[in-house]
C-alpha cells in the first residue's frame, strides 16, 4: 500500500470525510507543481486498500486480443512524465447563482501535479481495438451507490477512441516522484489531459473497449449539463474538456492592504486551447463590471501545455478604499471568462470571472 491519508489531508479543508473529498487554499497554486498534501481529493466511495501484488487490469471488450496485466507489467514498458492540471468538474459549485445541487466547492478542487506512468496507446495498441470500437470506458475499483442509484456500482466514466489513444493520455503510476497516494489512486490511475478530473479514473481495474456511447450512471445523471427545465430522460450535454478559467491566488478573500503597489497573482487554464492573455481589474474606483477598467496580466513562463499558467499584475492602490479584484482569462480559441458562467443543475463547468474584495487603507 502507497501513502497513508493522514498527512495529505492535514493540509486540505474536508468537505466530506465518508467519501473522503477535501480542497486546497488558493495559496497552494503560487508554484508551478502542487505539493502532493496540497492536490484536492475527489472521492464518490470508500478508499480501496488494495494489494499491489495481486492487482490487475484487464484489457478487453472490441479488441482482437484482450490482456490481464500487473503492476509489474506495466513498469516495464515504456514511460512518460506530464506535468497536467486536474480540475473537478464541480470546482468553484460555490459561486452559481441560483445554488445548485452538489458538494459545495470553493475554488480548491484543482491542482498541477507530476505524473508519470504508460501512455495508453501502447496498452491499447497490444489489445488491437476493433474497427467497431467507439469509446474506451474505465473502471475503477471503488464501489458503492450514489444517490438515484438503485444497485451499487463502481465508478466508471468513458472517453472517446481518439481521446484514448493520444498519446499524453496517461496510466499513471507515480505522483510529483512518488508512487501514487492511496488517496490518488494507487496503485494506477487514469490521467486524461485537458478534461475535467471525472474522467481519470483511480484504483483502475478494467478498461474496456465499447461500440456505443457509454450510458452509465455518472455519464449520463451525475457528469452531465443539465438546463432548468430539462426533462429527465431527454439526453444531456457531457462534461468533456475544461472551461477556460482563472483563480487570484493574491490578495485572499478579506484581505487588508497599505496605500501603495501591490502584485496580484493566480493562475489560469484551459482544456481547448493555451491561454492567450490574462486581464486583470484592480483598484479602480467602478466597481461596476461593464464599467471595470481591465489591465493585461504577465503571463509566466509555462512548463507544461497541460499546466495552468501563472499571472501578475502590478496594482496600484493609489487611495484608500474598498475595491473589487477581477481576473478573467481568454485561450487561443477566443473563448473567454463570462462575469456569471450560465446556470445548470449539477454545477458542473463554473468558470465564472474571479472576483476578490480588497480593502485598500491609508498608510500608517
Amino acid at each position: 500500500m502507497s501513502g497513508s491519508a493522514t498527512h495529505i489531508v492535514d493540509e486540505l479543508a474536508v468537505l466530506s470525510a465518508e467519501p473522503l473529498c477535501a480542497q486546497a487554499p488558493l495559496t497552494a497554486f503560487d508554484t508551478w507543481v502542487t505539493p502532493t498534501s496540497r492536490f484536492f481529493i475527489r472521492n464518490h466511495f470508500a478508499i480501496p486498500d488494495l494489494d499491489v501484488a495481486v492487482w490487475r487490469v484487464n484489457i478487453e471488450g472490441q479488441v482482437e486480443r484482450p490482456l490481464s496485466l500487473g503492476y509489474e507489467d506495466l513498469k516495464r514498458l515504456p514511460s512518460k512524465e506530464l506535468v497536467c492540471l486536474l480540475e473537478c468538474a464541480g470546482n468553484s459549485r460555490t459561486t452559481a447563482i441560483p445554488p445548485v445541487e452538489g458538494l459545495l466547492w470553493e475554488h480548491g478542487g484543482v491542482g498541477t501535479a507530476r505524473w508519470k506512468g504508460v501512455p495508453l496507446h501502447l496498452v491499447l495498441e497490444q489489445a488491437s481495438p476493433k474497427a467497431s470500437a467507439r469509446e474506451v470506458l474505465f473502471e475503477g475499483v471503488d464501489r458503492g451507490t450514489e444517490p438515484g442509484q438503485s444497485e451499487p456500482s463502481s465508478y466508471s466514466m468513458s472517453v472517446s477512441l481518439e481521446k484514448a489513444l493520444h498519446p499524453d493520455t496517461l496510466l499513471a503510476l507515480e505522483m510529483n516522484g512518488e508512487p501514487l497516494p492511496r488517496v490518488h489512486g494507487y496503485p494506477v490511475r487514469v490521467i486524461i489531459p485537458g478534461w475535467y478530473g471525472m474522467a481519470s479514473v483511480k484504483w483502475l481495474s478494467r478498461i474496456q473497449v465499447i461500440d456505443h456511447a457509454f450510458q452509465g450512471h455518472f455519464r449520463v445523471h451525475s457528469y452531465v449539463f443539465i438546463r432548468e427545465g430539462d426533462e429527465f430522460h431527454t439526453a444531456k450535454e457531457p462534461v468533456t474538456s475544461m472551461l477556460v478559467k482563472s483563480l487570484i491566488t493574491w490578495p485572499s478573500r478579506g484581505q487588508v492592504v497599505p496605500v501603495g503597489e501591490h502584485v496580484v497573482r493566480g493562475v489560469a487554464w484551459s482544456g481547448r486551447a493555451p491561454v492567450a492573455k490574462v486581464e486583470v481589474s484592480t483598484c479602480e474606483v467602478s466597481s461596476e463590471l461593464e464599467g471595470t477598467t481591465w489591465h493585461s496580466a504577465t503571463l509566466l513562463e509555462p512548463t507544461s501545455t497541460y499546466a495552468w499558467q501563472r499571472w501578475e499584475s502590478l496594482c496600484q492602490a493609489a487611495r484608500p478604499g474598498y475595491y473589487v479584484v477581477r481576473a478573467r482569462a481568454t485561450d487561443a480559441q477566443g473563448n473567454t471568462q463570462p462575469a456569471q458562467a450560465e446556470w445548470n443543475f449539477r454545477g458542473v463547468g463554473i468558470n465564472s470571472i474571479h472576483a476578490v474584495p480588497l480593502e485598500v487603507r491609508p498608510t500608517q
